[in-house]
């Protein structure tokens, strides 16, 4: 696999109390607009992580995002390179009207499993919310602060995005 610039954490941006797989991610992505989706031609995803803690690949290793599907490489300061996507299913209160940060005991330790995985394979990759990105500022997802929590979990400052 080629070198990863970016892993970027984002909530499904769903209910506290809906607990689904990735078929639903890739639907959601890929059926067309008329059709209730998105219309891409692949998942925006490439993991994501149940409640439970399990993590679902969505996107293998060998294709990674080079294509720009969240439009997070527009505006003054946006970001390009390689970026891998990495969801939690949650991220909305019970009935979806605010961002909560929803993720279980499982679930965060999963993602601390995959940033600290991503770190040791990838020395220098930048671990964000997708909230922090410029062109994503307006966004709620993830649900809580990407940067506090990789400081609390001791990740080294150069791996955390620094908003610009």
């Amino acid at each position: 696999m080629q070198k990863v610039d970016y892993l970027i954490i984002q909530s499904t941006d769903t209910s506290e109390a809906k607990d689904f797989g990735k078929e639903i991610i890739i639907n959601q992505h890929t059926l067309p607009k008329d059709k209730g989706g998105f219309g891409w031609n692949r998942p925006g995803i490439d993991y994501l992580v149940l409640q439970d803690g399990v993590l679902q690949t969505i996107i293998s290793e060998d294709s990674p995002t080079t294509i720009d599907l969240w439009g997070i490489s527009h505006g003054q300061n946006g970001i390009t390179g390689i970026a891998k996507h990495i969801a939690y299913v949650g991220g909305r209160t019970l009935k979806e009207a605010w961002d909560k940060d929803t993720r279980t005991d499982e679930q965060k330790s999963a993602l601390e499993a995959i940033v600290k995985f991503y770190i040791l394979r990838f020395p220098d990759i930048i671990i964000a919310g997708f909230n922090e990105i410029p062109a994503k500022a307006d966004e709620d997802s993830p649900g809580f602060e990407v940067a506090e929590w990789l400081r609390a979990l001791d990740i080294p400052e150069h791996n955390i995005y620094k908003r610009k």
